[in-house]
């Protein structure tokens, strides 16, 4: 058995019910739960969250709530410890649970298609613990990372005795989860041995590679402006990933 588990939390300050928040006529929870049901491979969806909203919004496009408990909620909170916890509820009630597409609640670029293609590897390489869609680095290179030191000055970030070249192209690859999918099996949650700081991924996570250069769930009203325009222009979205296609 596959399911899908949304986390979508209250309380978010950049934008204040984000999750809620209509975007082209529905609230942002709408796109993944609709994304969870175009997928051929999830028989069930669940949303994880402590708003009563938010747990309105996602039984009315017919997802199941699991209601966080108060230790799990505000900013604070480890979002691996409610990934777990909603993992453990749906194994609590549903037999033989396989695997998870985790999602979040508030992004508008994830379809059944590519849910699909990460359980499909799932089920294809069995030596697998997960797959994540992620994005290559380039002008966000951690090699190019500052910071702020006391006195108000960038300086490089963490080894400052490094010696980098302005040449992209000369650095090692670099990827970032893209606020896409998380796919992974049950197990995992409890082993907690993930790439840092996404423990509950096993081992071995495959990474699924997608073509736009920085993650997009939504943070500031710019994000929100480029989600209205992936949904109000399919076709040319369409057409953009045909060119570039994910590395699948």
């Amino acid at each position: 058995m596959n399911v899908a588990i949304i986390t979508a939390r209250a309380g978010s300050k950049s934008i204040i019910n984000k999750n809620v928040y209509e975007v082209e006529g529905k609230p942002l929870i709408y796109y993944p739960i609709k994304a969870s049901k175009d997928s051929l491979k999830i028989d069930k969806v669940f949303v994880s969250t402590d708003g009563a909203e938010i747990a309105n919004a996602s039984t009315k496009y017919g997802a199941e709530i699991i209601q966080r408990p108060d230790e799990l909620g505000g900013d604070s909170i480890n979002h691996g410890d409610v990934i777990k916890h909603a993992v453990e509820y749906v194994d609590a009630r549903e037999n033989n649970l396989e695997n998870i597409v985790l999602l979040l609640g508030n992004t508008v670029m994830v379809d059944g298609k590519i849910i699909d293609h990460c359980l499909t590897q799932l089920d294809e390489q069995r030596d697998l613990d997960s797959c994540m869609t992620v994005w290559e680095a380039q002008d966000d290179h951690p090699l190019r990372a500052m910071s702020i030191n006391e006195e108000g000055i960038l300086e490089a970030y963490g080894d400052k005795t490094r010696n980098v070249s302005t040449e992209r192209q000369s650095y090692p690859k670099a990827y970032y989860y893209d606020q896409g999918v998380w796919a992974f099996r049950k197990q995992t949650v409890q082993r907690k041995d993930g790439v840092s700081p996404w423990w509950w991924m096993g081992k071995r996570s495959l990474p699924i590679i997608r073509t736009w250069v920085t993650g997009r769930d939504i943070h500031t009203h710019f994000d929100l402006g480029i989600s209205e325009w992936w949904l109000k222009n399919p076709a040319e979205v369409a057409e953009r990933i045909k060119k570039s296609p994910w590395e699948w």
